[in-house]
């Protein structure tokens, strides 16, 4: 009778290398779940400038913004408004001009949507004198990421995105958000 002398795994072995297998898998997930978290942000600043840029092509085109103001004193875009200038800016305008090319980020009842499933907000310079001012968000937003105060937004349309955490649309938030690098801009 012969004797077998191949060497195999006990299972205490077997599972041991399960073991770091599973602890190194656990180091490696969240290190995945920021990277992706980056692409996001990356894709919605990028996002942020085509609109910003969509719309000043627009307003050269047509002379007037793609969105209605007439109820808005601070320039912001109400929901309604942001679906119907998003629509404009995709073809539906007098020229059937597409301004900005939609990808998968596109709902036709919501609009165009940031990485994160939610509208861009919009802030248009209503008086045409080249900057965005009295409007508690865009005014507090800037001056959280410029870390200055008191002073207008030098620009004819501001885009941003509050990023992945949205859970208050309120001018403390936004300070909050874009003190942690968080509110995604494009200015």
């Amino acid at each position: 009778m012969k004797t077998s002398s191949i060497k195999r795994f006990t299972l205490i072995e077997l599972l041991v290398v399960i073991a770091i297998i599973g602890i190194l898998a656990g180091l490696v997930f969240p290190a995945l779940g920021t990277v992706r978290n980056n692409a996001k942000k990356s894709k919605a600043s990028s996002e942020c400038q085509s609109m910003k840029t969509a719309i000043i092509m627009y307003e050269s085109e047509f002379s007037c913004w793609p969105a209605n103001l007439s109820g808005s004193s601070d320039g912001v875009v109400s929901d309604s408004d942001y679906v119907k200038m998003c629509k404009v800016l995709t073809g539906e305008n007098a020229k059937k001009m597409v301004f900005y090319e939609v990808g998968v980020g596109y709902d036709e009842s919501k609009g165009i949507l940031d990485p994160w499933g939610r509208k861009y907000q919009v802030i248009l310079d209503g008086d045409y004198d080249g900057k965005i001012k009295n409007s508690v968000q865009a005014v507090s937003a800037v001056n959280a990421v410029n870390n200055r105060s008191g002073q207008d937004l030098r620009t004819k349309v501001a885009v941003y995105s509050y990023g992945v955490d949205e859970k208050d649309k309120l001018a403390n938030n936004i300070n909050e958000l874009a003190k942690k690098k968080k509110l995604v801009i494009s200015w």
